[in-house]
């Protein structure tokens, strides 16, 4: 299957959205920003925000990052990642993917250790790095799917 680029990465999170997008051609996921919740901005004003990014990058295919549910708390977070996507869905057309994000987070804290930055000064950007790591993990198998059927 050859999913449309670019392609928007979300990083669902109760308070925090990472957003990651990847290059017109679907090879380079690089990280975009990460939109709060808060007192004073709801859900409904990420999912403009969303739809502004949407439009703004051309994009043409979400890609939602899902923990696989191996405990009880995951089937929680999965059971609020899906009540988001249907909310996505009311607004926009475009196909929606989810993707295992398994470890995203600890890769992203990780990466983040690596440059020597601590875990409380980028608490934003683990969110944001963390939609890069699965949004290049998808067009890492989707790039070798494709290897294999030329």
């Amino acid at each position: 299957m050859q999913t449309e680029k670019p392609i928007l990465a979300i990083d669902y999170g109760d308070k925090r959205f990472g957003l990651a997008i990847s290059d017109s051609k679907g090879i380079i996921a690089s990280p975009l920003e990460v939109l709060e919740v808060t007192k004073n901005r709801g859900i409904e004003n990420v999912l403009n925000s969303i739809l502004k990014i949407i439009e703004d990058y051309k994009v043409k295919t979400i890609l939602i990052g899902k923990p696989q549910e191996f405990e009880e708390i995951y089937k929680r977070t999965s059971k609020k990642i899906q009540k988001f996507t249907d909310e996505l869905s009311k607004i926009t057309d475009l196909p929606i993917i989810f993707q295992d994000e398994s470890y995203s987070t600890s890769q992203a804290q990780n990466m983040l250790l690596s440059l020597g930055q601590n875990s409380r000064s980028s608490k934003n950007k683990i969110d944001m790095i963390a939609a890069t790591v699965f949004l290049q993990d998808f067009l890492n198998s989707e790039s070798k799917q494709n290897e294999k059927l030329n």
